[in-house]
């Protein structure tokens, strides 16, 4: 048994050599395999990588210029992109490139005209270290990657920072009244003067993050501290800012704010890098971020002014909702959109000591009661970051200066100062007959013989100064500069213009009985004229000192103070930032 078994045993030996001769072939091959293919992988790895980085790079020139300007400035950009990128694995990249743009299908190839998109392609073959064993000599790999270029813009509609500027000191007392504080024409420059980037404020320890500072509630408190912070933390002397802010910080009225809503005057996505880091004018930020906790109201200081004839008791107010609204974003996004500001009321007014006029062919009437009423529907409206035509960004000269346009829209508006006085009188029945109103009498009253001789005249009239819209608006197109500080306007200035006053006869009675207002012209015309017109009419008497005072020291100021026009804006160029590339596919 022993003997069959040592048998058996030598009859197997070599077995195990032949076996591992084949395992070893199988192995080796299996290895070239995965060598060579995870060499190509890797290749392909490098391939997406500088495709994508090249992308990048050819993307940051898509700035507004067409394909044919490109050409030449993005083949150096492609080379000196792919020296930079040159450490792969494989032969060295085989770089090409195609512009367009993209839409919802994708990447569209364009031949001419201003791109916004760019494709490359990257190609590269790795020699494989084990061609003997599997045949192959080499192997491919190709890549692509497609990038787009975005502008950024930003964009205000009316500035508190302009009036200042310009030297207005009538809009000082309705700016303190806004921040409840009274500062002087120093210290208001001084916050005009002092700049201040969203980046910054966001990074102070009083807000802490982009989200909170524009999609979250701050109080109006932490604003100004946070700003006062931002502020010292610069290099830049911003001392007279900086006390300005702080004598608003303790004032009554910012404690008594609250919480505020920053992201309803201020339309910047958190996410949006370029914008946050464009500077804000101090005044402007803290101004209007006044005005986001929802309603202010304007409060109605004595126009009377020594005007003759009106009096002091004032009924209703007029509210400003909103101001100088700011709005950063991509031509066309949801952010880059800013609203009007918004001036809304009626203001009753009460005319006392009335004039009495001397008609002719009618004797002296008396004019026993008058009243009248502001009425102001401004704002309502939008301005949109708008493309085509594209952002540009040019070099900042007045050669060469960023453009992009803004289109307003605005809705109803209506800013009217209307005075409806009485005219009344006994008059005497010989000076109507006088001016050929027999039958006019004789179809209202009867019988002239039985009227005596005299006759109750009553006349109501409207006059009308201002103007209305039903809506309208138009295209702003900027340039940065001049515009940052010179407005493109859309609409009328808010002004009242008493040469443009429109007389109306609303009602004319005898003894009591309705007139038809054709049939007495001969009464109401004399009436009109001597209302209107020079010497000591109530018009020049009361009405023009009136609308004088009321344009200088009341919605005057409040409306070049937040650049609020009829039926548009003062559209002010804040910033751009062009061509920040993104991949996209």
């Amino acid at each position: 048994m022993w003997h069959r078994r040592g048998c058996a045993r030598d009859d197997q030996r070599g077995a195990v050599t032949l076996v591992m001769v084949v395992v070893t072939a199988v192995l080796m091959v299996g290895s070239a395999f995965v060598v060579d293919i995870g060499l190509q992988r890797v290749a392909r790895a490098d391939m997406q990588a500088v495709a994508d980085l090249v992308a990048l790079d050819l993307a940051r020139e898509l700035d507004g210029r067409t394909v044919a300007e490109l050409t030449p400035v993005l083949d150096e950009v492609l080379a000196e992109s792919a020296a930079r990128n040159a450490d792969i694995v494989g032969e060295g990249a085989d770089l090409d490139y195609e512009v367009g743009h993209m839409d919802t299908s994708g990447f569209q190839q364009m031949s001419s005209g201003v791109p916004s998109a760019v494709r490359v392609v990257a190609h590269t073959e790795v020699a494989f270290a084990f061609a003997s064993i599997t045949g192959d000599e080499s192997g491919e790999a190709t890549r692509t990657a497609a990038a787009e270029s975005s502008s950024t813009a930003c964009f205000r509609l009316g500035s508190f920072v302009a009036a200042i500027r310009s030297g207005d000191s009538t809009v000082l007392a309705p700016l303190n009244d806004l921040l409840g504080v009274n500062l002087d024409l120093v210290g208001y420059r001084g916050l005009a003067l002092a700049d201040v980037r969203l980046l910054d404020l966001a990074a102070t320890t009083v807000i802490g993050s982009p989200e909170r500072l524009l999609g979250g509630t701050i109080t109006y408190a932490e604003l100004v501290l946070a700003t006062i912070e931002a502020l010292s933390n610069e290099p830049e002397d911003n001392a007279v800012a900086i006390t300005a802010l702080h004598r608003i910080a303790s004032s009554a009225v910012t404690a008594s704010v609250g919480t505020i809503s920053l992201g309803d005057v201020l339309n910047v996505a958190p996410t949006d890098r370029a914008a946050l880091g464009i500077d804000l004018d101090v005044l402007d930020l803290v101004a209007s971020a006044r005005l986001s906790d929802g309603e202010h109201f304007i409060g109605v200081p004595n126009i009377q002014g020594g005007v003759p004839g009106v009096g002091f008791q004032f009924t209703g107010g007029i509210t400003l909702v909103a101001a100088a609204e700011l709005a950063c974003g991509v031509p066309n996004s949801a952010q880059a959109v800013a609203d009007t500001a918004q001036l809304d009321g009626t203001l009753g007014i009460k005319f006392t000591n009335m004039p009495s006029l001397n008609i002719p062919g009618l004797g002296t009437l008396q004019t026993p009661k008058g009243s009248g009423s502001l009425e102001v529907v401004a704002g309502s409206g939008t301005g949109r970051l708008v493309s085509p035509p594209q952002v540009h960004c040019g070099d900042g000269s007045a050669v060469d200066p960023a453009t992009f346009s803004v289109q307003v829209a605005s809705g109803l508006a209506s800013y009217q100062l209307h005075a409806d006085v009485s005219v009344a009188a006994d008059v005497k029945l010989s000076n109507l007959l006088g001016l050929g109103l027999t039958s006019v009498l004789t179809n209202l009253l009867g019988n002239i013989l039985d009227l005596g001789s005299k006759i109750s005249l009553e006349v109501e009239v409207r006059l009308t100064i201002g103007t209305s819209s039903s809506g309208g608006g138009g295209r702003a197109d900027l340039r940065l500069p001049p515009n940052d500080e010179t407005p493109v306007s859309v609409g009328s200035a808010m002004t009242l213009d008493v040469a443009s006053i429109v007389p109306t006869v609303t009602s004319v009675k005898f003894n009591g009985q309705v007139a038809q207002l054709p049939a007495v012209t001969a009464i109401t015309g004399p009436i009109l004229e001597v209302l209107t017109t020079s010497g000591k009419g109530f018009v020049e008497k009361t009405l023009t000192p009136l609308v004088e005072n009321i344009n200088q020291q009341f919605i005057g100021p409040v409306a070049r103070m937040v650049g609020l026009r009829l039926a548009g804006a003062d559209v002010y160029a804040v910033g751009v930032t062009c061509a920040t590339p993104r991949l996209v596919g």
